[in-house]
């Protein structure tokens, strides 16, 4: 009986080990974390911002481009007003478009942000430790007698 109660009293000492293990990861997560988190906010509200005037910006300056070629369209190939107005704003739309993709495959071979280092190396560091204490227990455990008598 008095082995039963070791390995009880071991598995509980494991337990409570795993327990602030967990919570010293999460705790070293949350203190690496918060600074930089706070940083990318204010980062992202400014571009967020930035990314919406500009976006009111061009809206206004493609209306002024797709003026500005119905004006062409007008007098180069003498249509009438609805007609240029069409061929103006139809072009600037398809720059509007080409602008876009490019956007996009610039955005798309931009480097990725890297993974934090510090957490992942402490996290590897205690999940060895506590593989270890596992392994010792399994072993402390099946050299005990199941029956509950002592050698």
């Amino acid at each position: 009986m008095a082995e039963q109660t070791e390995i009880a009293d071991l598995i509980t000492s494991i337990k409570a080990d795993v327990t602030t293990i967990v919570r010293g990861e999460v705790a070293l997560a949350a203190d690496d974390l918060k600074p930089e988190a706070a940083k990318v906010g204010v980062i992202a509200g400014m571009f967020g911002t930035a990314g919406y005037l500009g976006l009111m910006a061009i809206t206004v300056l493609f209306n002024a481009v797709g003026f500005a070629w119905s004006i062409g369209f007008q007098h180069w190939f003498n249509t009438d007003l609805l007609t240029a107005l069409f061929f103006g704003f139809t072009t600037a739309a398809v720059v509007l478009l080409l602008v876009a993709a490019l956007l996009a495959l610039v955005g798309s071979k931009w480097p990725k942000p890297a993974a934090p280092k510090r957490i992942v190396q402490s996290t590897e560091s205690h999940l060895e430790v506590v593989k270890a204490a596992i392994s010792e227990a399994r072993a402390e455990a099946a050299a005990l007698p199941l029956d509950g008598r002592t050698s």
